[in-house]
């Protein structure tokens, strides 16, 4: 089976970050999110497939001859096409179900119960939904007996249908990828799903987490989550508190590290204390403290840094 991963956004609210490093290429716990989201697929995809418009080059030059476990099939997209024509793109991949992932959506779902379940329902396609508390900022859906019926976008308060939200990951069958126009540039979301509800589409609601990666703050909190149990335990050079983890590469000498951090490759840090945040390759410092920040690549830090992102391009507070 084969899951279409869509890739191809610039990365905006992630700028100056997403300047010089695609988005999917910047780390989730020192592993690509890209990358990392191919590795998490269930056993019975064997294939990924990524629609990508912006940084194209670099994707390519990334996976290329990169054993991740899974067939990699990069499809560009020489101008943007939205959701849906980035799906329709990608089209002559398609074998059967397909399963497609927003690409910097980290969360909990359960791929297998919802394969299960769109099976069993014989769905056309199903859409994982999160719960909200505040329905007026999204658009929601009304679900019943498992189908979605209609979709209503940012509902005024009391007027809402539930509090479900399409959670950017779907599975589909060939018969909703193919209502899509070729060579144009669709919402799926907009122009596609609104004609298949009531009429064999289906929703998996699930619980645990669901973050959208592409904010500062965000993107720190799908970095947290990713460590899981693969935290740093102890380094000789660091006293650490709490989660965290620490790139191999990476060279501490009298520094206090954590709760909530990552360190990656080629990081050299001394009498430093870093709290909540992501320190990428090839960072410098001495005697710092850096809180609730994401730092580099390639920065030499020289002053304490706190709610910032800085980059080669420049920085922005959060």
């Amino acid at each position: 089976m084969e899951a279409i991963i869509l890739v191809g956004g610039f990365g905006t609210r992630l700028r100056p970050l997403t300047l010089t490093v695609p988005k999917p290429l910047l780390p989730l716990a020192n592993i690509p999110m890209v990358e990392r989201m191919i590795r998490n697929l269930p056993e019975i995809f064997d294939t990924a497939i990524l629609a990508v418009n912006y940084g194209l080059n670099d994707m390519r030059k990334y996976f290329e001859g990169r054993d991740i476990g899974k067939k990699v099939i990069i499809v560009p997209e020489e101008e943007p096409l939205g959701t849906g024509g980035a799906m329709r793109n990608c089209i002559d991949y398609v074998t059967g179900t397909t399963a497609v992932f927003n690409g910097d959506v980290v969360s909990s779902i359960n791929l297998n119960e919802m394969l299960e379940q769109h099976i069993k329902t014989k769905a056309k396609g199903t859409l994982a939904l999160w719960k909200v508390k505040d329905p007026s900022r999204f658009g929601v859906v009304e679900f019943s007996n498992g189908e979605i019926l209609q979709f209503q976008e940012k509902p005024e308060k009391g007027s809402e249908l539930s509090n479900l939200i399409n959670a950017g990951t779907y599975l589909l069958e060939l018969e909703i990828l193919e209502m899509i126009p070729p060579n144009q540039k669709i919402s799926i979301e907009r122009d596609i799903y609104p004609k298949v509800a009531g009429n064999g589409l289906h929703g998996f609601p699930f619980e645990g987490y669901f973050i959208d990666s592409g904010t500062p703050e965000s993107y720190l909190e799908a970095n947290f989550k990713s460590i899981g149990n693969n935290g740093t335990a102890s380094h000789t050079g660091a006293s650490i508190r709490g989660s965290v983890m620490i790139h191999e590469d990476a060279k501490l000498e009298h520094c206090i590290i954590g709760p909530n951090v990552i360190i990656g490759p080629k990081v050299k840090l001394e009498k430093c204390v870093i709290r909540n945040s992501v320190i990428l390759s090839n960072v410098n410092s001495y005697g710092t403290v850096i809180e609730d920040s994401i730092i580099g690549p390639n920065i030499q830090v020289k002053n304490d840094i706190k709610q910032n992102l800085i980059s080669p391009e420049g920085k922005i507070a959060f």
